[in-house]
């Protein structure tokens, strides 16, 4: 089953984008990161698209060709891009609450909220998590068992925002799963249908005994 939309490439066209945004902040002096106490309001969207270094974009953008690929073939192009910015924001609004003096930017929390819509949408489909192949429910309880053991730690991650993600992906998913896609059968047109029935009966008049 795909999506009315098709397949676009749109998560692997997300990952240009960041990608360009990120060599342009390497190039030029250009810093998206938001800070919830001092930042300008267009930061809160725009450190959605920047990283912290190449180690930070490249984990993203794996996530996001991975498992926002499959995402988008079985649900839609559109329903990626719009699952991708509503957990990007839940993952920002977590700034408010956890990290008011600190700078954060990425788009783990798009991405982990891309990976849990897909668990939540479709969770016997096959992903990956610790090198190994599991189907989408178990690659979800894997990568949240990573983030709520990284809580506990003091590396420069903000693992919080990773599970707000996640938390907004898992609704999204399972709307989507409460609204089965429905393949729609293109109506004949009457010419159509006429033109059918004037082969027919070329058909049985000069091919058939």
């Amino acid at each position: 089953m795909t999506g009315e939309d098709g397949f676009r490439f749109a998560a692997v066209s997300l990952c240009a984008v960041l990608a360009g945004v990120y060599s342009l902040q390497v190039l030029t002096s250009f810093d998206p990161a938001f800070n919830a106490a001092e930042s300008h309001p267009w930061k809160f969207l725009a450190s959605m698209f920047g990283h912290s270094d190449l180690e930070h974009l490249a984990n993203n953008a794996f996530f996001l060709g991975l498992f926002g690929s499959m995402y988008e073939l079985l649900a839609s192009e559109k329903a990626f891009f719009a699952t991708f910015l509503l957990c990007g924001v839940a993952g920002n609004l977590s700034a408010f609450l956890f990290f008011p003096e600190s700078f954060i930017i990425g788009a783990s929390g798009g991405a982990a909220g891309v990976l849990a819509a897909l668990a939540a949408y479709r969770p016997g489909k096959v992903g990956m998590v610790f090198g190994v192949p599991m189907p989408m429910w178990a690659v979800l309880l894997g990568y949240l068992f990573i983030n709520f053991a990284g809580l506990t730690g003091s590396a420069n991650v903000a693992y919080e925002a990773h599970l707000s993600g996640m938390l907004a992906g898992l609704a999204v998913g399972l709307r989507l799963r409460s609204q089965p896609y429905t393949l729609k059968v293109p109506e004949v047109e009457p010419e159509d249908s006429e033109w059918r029935s004037r082969i027919r009966e070329w058909e049985e008049e000069y091919m058939m005994d």
